[in-house]
């Protein structure tokens, strides 16, 4: 708890649209800590691990800022993640 951010990255393997962020890892106390003492979250996930629900509650909603993803995400989705107060960010997808 010493550590002090302006901003913290940070990814994610899952994003439970109910919740926040999911993961395998069981130890998350880490994640919880640097968010606690960080000014803004920020999340980077791809959009098909949205929706996805892993049983280990990483981050609830209340200590995200902001979700940056890219542009497949569905509209549902984007709904349900800015009524939460989420700045939410979609980068385009490079066309290959």
């Amino acid at each position: 708890r010493s550590y002090d951010f302006d901003q913290l990255f940070i990814g994610a393997d899952g994003i439970d649209l109910a919740r926040g962020t999911t993961t395998f890892n069981e130890l998350l106390g880490l994640s919880r800590v640097m968010a606690e003492v960080a000014r803004e979250v920020i999340v980077l996930v791809e959009s098909d691990k949205i929706g996805r629900k892993i049983p280990n509650l990483e981050l609830p909603w209340s200590s995200i800022h902001t979700l940056i993803t890219d542009e497949r995400l569905a509209v549902e989705a984007r709904a349900q993640i800015t009524a939460r107060g989420i700045n939410l960010i979609c980068a385009a997808v490079p066309v290959k």
